[in-house]
This record gives structure tokens, C-alpha cells and sequence, in this order.
């Protein structure tokens, strides 16, 4: 209750009595009879209008003829409360309303009615006026705190048309994948902006990522890292959420480098451990769509997808196993499950080996922590089966047996299947390659 005291006595403005000397007598009596003047900004309470000896005469042979108004009437105006700027810096108004008059700062209808006076500090937006969309990229700079208010500066305007050039010759460089040329035009542009462009910046990651220039993409990286990281109003889900719908747009290195940023967003910001891991697995999870279709394209975007995708996986891999006091059952499961994805990719790019020692790991990790019950999870049996085709790819078709062995009997003892015939399926491809695999054997 206190605290909303405080925001309702924050709330209240100064009420200024105002007097307002016109020296054209034809205009004092026009506002006069009109009795209303509308200003833009703060609270006015009271403005006093002092009349001509004309105008009182005038006024008192009115009230006098006028039996419903009896009693002393004042000579002033009264003007209900409006709103007025706290800038405003002088309770008597007559030169400034006179250098308003002349600069056209008031407009003045047919009935003379005063508007939008502007006063000499202007109004800044705030964030409850203007609440940015859930997903808006507002741009702050690192050591930003809150939203970039949206008004440009002066120098911005002056740059605006070249910045808006810059804009969009890069963007239609990049766009043809152009990024040698488009480079230039992006590093000119940063240097324009008055604040760190969230997209400018994004963009140059790629570039550098794509023209193989590692130093320049890692201070790329580390500079988006903290655009995102120091905002206040944006989080991790706004930025795995832009990375699924880049992935949707094939923008796939983009998607990944935001992934990795979003994994380090949710474990610097969720509040217990297990929240940390469900965070970054969803982000693992996104990560492994992206490096997928990338390796698939082949060329120098299979070489992308080793070296940022799997990369960025393994590191996420390794910021769960880092993690204390989490729940064990569930930290094991989803560390076997980024072991599969991993291995997945590794072998789509050919890295057979490097395949089955990622998710040899991850079933020993299952070992490790459930013993002999290990087998109650389908992840177990997966994990065993893929073991079991990377030996036969290999031409190890012992080992590629063995594996097979015992994934038929994990399958077969999993309890979190939800589909009982995706278990019929996952233990006939094992007897499958079983039976392949013998075959070789003899």
C-alpha cells in the first residue's frame, strides 16, 4: 500500500495562478467573450485577464440587467485546470505568449482559441505511454538500461538520409550475398547510427562468419551479446522466439548465433536451476533444426553448421552439466538427449566417429545416474540403437550388433513411451539392423 501511495503523490502537479497582460484591447475582449483557452502541458488553476474601464463598464450594466445573476461578480476568468508542461518557468505569460504569436508556436482558431502552446522543455515518450511490442528490437546500447526513447536526436537527422542510403544498400548486398561488398556499407553505418542497430550488428556477424573472418565475428558476437543482454526490455524468450522465425526465413547462421545468446539469457535470468536447463534445452533444440539444414545444404554452410552449430551445442551441453543443484533425474535425461542431437549432426556431416563418442557419452550418462534402470527411458534405447548404426557405417559390425542387442531390450523395458506403436517401430528397426549386421558377420 505504500508503495502505490508513492505513485499517486507522484502523480500530482503544481496548480500556478497565471496572469496574462495583452495590449491589443480587441484581442482581450475576444478571449474574454469566448471565457475558454485550451494549452497543452502541465495544471493551471486560475489565469486572470484584468479588463479595460470600458470593458467593466460594460460588464456591469450586464449584471445589473441580469436578474438571475445578483451578487459581486469578479473581473476575472475562471479556466477549469488543463494540462501544462513543469518546464514552463514565469507565472506571467505576456512576452512569451507575444514571441509565440510571432513564431506561430499558437494557432488560433475562428473564435481566437489558443492552442498547443508549446513550452521550452519538450515531452519525452516513456515506456508506459508507449509499450514496445513483446518482440520489438529496440536497439539500446550496452550499457543501456531501459528502452531507446524513440525521438531522434539532431545529428540523427542530419544523417537520417545517408544512414536510410546506407540502409538499404547493404541490406540488398546481403540479401544476394554480397557480403565482401556489403561489409563497407554496414561498419559506415554503425558509425552513423547515435545508437548500436541491433540488425546492423546482426548482419555483420554473418558476414564476417561467412567471409571466414573469425577475430572480427567473435567482437561481432560479443557486442550483440550485449545489446541483448543489458536491455530491460527484452529476454530470452523474445530472442529465441526471432531465432525460430529465422530459421523459418533459412536465415540459419543468424538463428544459431542468437540461440547462443538466448541460452546464456536464460541462465543468467531464470530463477532456479532446472528452469536454467529447460531454457537452454529449448534453445538446443532450435540450434539442432538450424545446423540440420545447414549441413544438409553442404559446401561452406555444412563447414557453418560444424563450427558454429554443433559448436554452440556442445557448449550449451556443457553449461548444463555445470549446473548444481538440479533436479538429477531430469538434468540426466535432458543431458542425454543434447548428446543424441549432437550426434545426429556430427554424423549427418560425416563425423562418425566423433558421433558415436558424443552419444556413447550420452548413454553412459544414464548409467551413471539410474544404474541397471536406466532402460525405463526411450532416450536410452535411441542412443544404443544410433551407437549401433555409426559401428555398422564404420564397419565395426561386432560392436554395431552388440548395440543393437541392447537396444531391442531397452525399448522393450521403456515405461515413457506415449505411443505404444512408435515402441513397436523403434524395436522392429533395431531387429532390422540386427539382422543386416549379422549378416555381414558370417
Amino acid at each position: 500500500m505504500a508503495g502505490c501511495g508513492q505513485q499517486n503523490q507522484q502523480k500530482q502537479h503544481n496548480v500556478y495562478n497565471i496572469n496574462i497582460s495583452l495590449g491589443n484591447p480587441q484581442i482581450q475582449r475576444e478571449i474574454v467573450q469566448t471565457r475558454t483557452t485550451e494549452i497543452a502541458a502541465g495544471e493551471i488553476g486560475l489565469i486572470n485577464i484584468p479588463q479595460t474601464e470600458e470593458q467593466q463598464n460594460a460588464q456591469n450594466v450586464e449584471q445589473q440587467q441580469n436578474a438571475q445573476n445578483v451578487g459581486q461578480q469578479q473581473a476575472a476568468v475562471i479556466v477549469p485546470p488543463v494540462v501544462i508542461d513543469e518546464g514552463v518557468d514565469a507565472l506571467n505569460l505576456s512576452s512569451k505568449i507575444s514571441e509565440a504569436l510571432e513564431s506561430d508556436a499558437i494557432e488560433i482558431n475562428e473564435d481566437l482559441e489558443v492552442q498547443n502552446l508549446q513550452t521550452k522543455k519538450d515531452r519525452e515518450p516513456t515506456q508506459s505511454n508507449h509499450p514496445p511490442p513483446r518482440t520489438q528490437i529496440l536497439n539500446p546500447q550496452p550499457e543501456q538500461t531501459a528502452a531507446v526513447p524513440s525521438y531522434m536526436t539532431a545529428q540523427s537527422l542530419i544523417n537520417a538520409p545517408k544512414i536510410s542510403m546506407l540502409q538499404r544498400k547493404s541490406s540488398e548486398l546481403f540479401d544476394q550475398s554480397e557480403y565482401e561488398d556489403a561489409v563497407p556499407f554496414l561498419e559506415e553505418l554503425a558509425t552513423l547510427q547515435t545508437h548500436q542497430d541491433f540488425y546492423t550488428v546482426l548482419k555483420m556477424v554473418e558476414c564476417f562468419i561467412q567471409l571466414g573472418r573469425e577475430k572480427k565475428a567473435e567482437k561481432s558476437i560479443e557486442n550483440l551479446r550485449n545489446i541483448l543482454m543489458t536491455s530491460s526490455v527484452i529476454n530470452a524468450y523474445d530472442v529465441r522466439i526471432l531465432a525460430t522465425d529465422l530459421i523459418s526465413d533459412s536465415a540459419y547462421i543468424r538463428a544459431i548465433i542468437l540461440l547462443r545468446i538466448a541460452s546464456d539469457m536464460y541462465r543468467a535470468c531464470s530463477e532456479s536451476p532446472d528452469d536454467v536447463i529447460k531454457g537452454i534445452q529449448l534453445c538446443v533444440c532450435r540450434t539442432y533444426d538450424a545446423t540440420e539444414s545447414l549441413i544438409k545444404s553442404g559446401g561452406r554452410s555444412k563447414i557453418l553448421g560444424v563450427d558454429y552449430g554443433i559448436e554452440y551445442m556442445t557448449e550449451m551441453l556443457d553449461v548444463i552439466r555445470a549446473i548444481k543443484n538440479a533436479d538429477p533425474v531430469n538434468k540426466a535425461v535432458k543431458e542425454a538427449w543434447f548428446c543424441e542431437y549432437i550426434g545426429y549432426n556430427y554424423s549427418l556431416a560425416g563425423e562418425k566417429k566423433k558421433s558415436v563418442k558424443i552419444r556413447k557419452n550420452g548413454y553412459e550418462v544414464l548409467e551413471k545416474q539410474f544404474g541397471s534402470n536406466a532402460s525405463k527411458y526411450q532416450i536410452y534405447g535411441l542412443l544404443l540403437h544410433n551407437v549401433g548404426v555409426e559401428y555398422y557405417n564404420l564397419n565395426e559390425y561386432s560392436e554395431a550388433a552388440s548395440h543393437y542387442i541392447k537396444a531391442i531390450g531397452a525399448y522393450e523395458k521403456a515405461s515413457d513411451y506415449k505411443i505404444e506403436a512408435e515402441r513397436k517401430e523403434d524395436i522392429e528397426d533395431s531387429k532390422t539392423e540386427l539382422r543386416k549386421t549379422r549378416a555381414k558377420l558370417t
